[in-house]
């Protein structure tokens, strides 16, 4: 093990001592720790962090941090997102950052079990594509716009903590601050659960189902990663890690009654207003908060 930390060591130096090395790497976070898989290594080049689209010469870009943990971009798969709506979608530069799962998709080849440390490295990982993709846009004196959906929004309160208010403009869409403990609890244990339709009743998932026969054992490996992954990102308190933070720039919209994660409790939006920060309420579902951001845009409610 104290070799494998001393190799990386010395990648991180002789990276640093050549610049111009094409494949330089960034290992990040890397402790003295039992790995069984192979944990995502960030290229040094940012732009291999993320699927660029647009006229690079635009002075805006939008950032788009994707729902998920994903194990491929709806961007990659289908060219298309739901901020595509956005009335100057097309006149902006948009980047469409990686997760960490989408760039190292042997994450799921863990090979004995995939834990909480595994999944709070990965998370890190993630949290650092954003961070350095929204640097490499504003040290370009660009304006610079993050959109995060789901797993995405739930990265930007992370972002916020770990490298400041860095961009011009936050649309947070269906995330949370305080995720339910309880939910947390289930998904490092490897279950997923939902709520009512009231926003505020988590269906505890069964956990004593027998495994589907007709799946197999690489499916249990995707869905262990991910649920572990959305346990480490939401064991944050997020009300109280960005209470010294202005949040002015941020909009925060949420579903009463979405069945993924929940509707904001009372102390959240508490939080939100102490801030200053414009919210927004939905009864779409999961979906409903993005389209109800679009629809603001387009009347001029919201400005970006």
């Amino acid at each position: 093990m104290k070799n494998y930390v001393i190799t990386l060591a010395l990648i991180t130096l002789l990276g640093s001592c050549n610049s111009q090395e094409k494949n330089e790497v960034i290992p990040l976070a890397v402790k003295e720790t039992n790995f069984n898989y192979e944990p995502t290594v960030l290229a040094q080049d940012t732009t291999k962090l993320f699927i660029g689209e647009g006229d690079i010469n635009s002075d805006t870009v939008l950032i788009i941090a994707e729902g998920g943990p994903h194990n491929q971009l709806y961007f990659d798969f289908s060219g298309r997102t739901v901020w595509s709506a956005l009335p100057d979608f097309f006149s902006y530069y948009r980047a469409h950052i990686h997760q960490a799962n989408t760039l190292n998709p042997t994450i799921y080849h863990w090979k004995n079990e995939f834990t909480e440390e595994m999944a709070e490295l990965e998370v890190n990982n993630e949290v650092e594509i954003l961070n350095r993709t929204i640097k490499y846009f504003k040290d370009r004196n660009k304006k610079v716009i993050v959109a995060g959906t789901s797993w995405g929004a739930m990265m930007i309160p992370y972002h916020l903590t770990t490298s400041g208010n860095q961009a011009d403009k936050y649309l947070i869409s269906a995330g949370r601050l305080d995720p339910a403990p309880l939910q947390v609890k289930y998904h490092l244990k490897g279950y997923n659960s939902k709520y009512l339709e009231d926003g505020k009743t988590l269906i505890f998932p069964d956990t004593t189902r027998v495994r589907n026969p007709n799946r197999g054992e690489y499916y249990h490996k995707i869905s262990r990663v991910k649920q572990f992954m959305k346990g480490a990102l939401g064991k944050h308190k997020f009300t109280e890690e960005l209470a010294d933070m202005d949040l002015s720039n941020v909009i925060f919209a949420y579903a009463t009654n979405d069945p993924q994660i929940g509707a904001l409790t009372e102390n959240e939006i508490k939080f939100l207003k102490s801030k200053g920060v414009p919210i927004y309420t939905s009864d779409g579902g999961h979906a409903g908060p993005d389209r109800r951001i679009i629809e603001l845009v387009k009347d001029g409610t919201i400005k970006l």
